[in-house]
């Protein structure tokens, strides 16, 4: 690997979580993990963003900046960052982040996650994807 990952490295991370989440939601007996991918989905195809928008010359303090901490794992605040870079994150999909309420902290859950929900995340990470794949043209 190299020193930083790039955006293409964080784009296609980004789709094969999203990937994931949708086999998974499909088996209905793993929802809460399809909730879960489908959340580093949105953090992976964000930090793509972030990536592909700093000047080179800013990329390696940028990447040192998104994997530190566990603040960079959430979308309000990959959302300034790009607000940052004159680049802010459309309201609509800023509003599915918040009404889903995705947090890192699923990872200690268990269970079932309601099947309805996790469809309507797995929109809305879709339609970050579909957003920020269009902005890297």
């Amino acid at each position: 690997m190299s020193e930083i990952l790039t955006s293409r490295d964080f784009q296609r991370a980004s789709e094969q979580r999203f990937t994931v989440a949708e086999f998974l939601l499909e088996q209905r007996d793993y929802s809460l993990d399809a909730f879960y991918l489908a959340g580093y989905s949105v953090e992976c195809i964000l930090k793509a963003l972030v990536m592909y928008r700093t000047p080179e010359m800013n990329r390696k303090a940028a990447f040192q900046r998104l994997k530190g901490g566990a603040k960079m794992h959430y979308p309000e605040h990959l959302k300034e960052e790009l607000k940052n870079l004159g680049h802010p994150i459309p309201n609509e999909i800023v509003k599915g982040f918040r009404r889903f309420g995705w947090s890192t902290d699923l990872r200690y859950e268990h269970g079932h996650w309601p099947v309805g929900e996790v469809r309507g995340y797995l929109k809305v990470a879709k339609k970050t994807i579909d957003w920020v794949k269009g902005e890297m043209v």
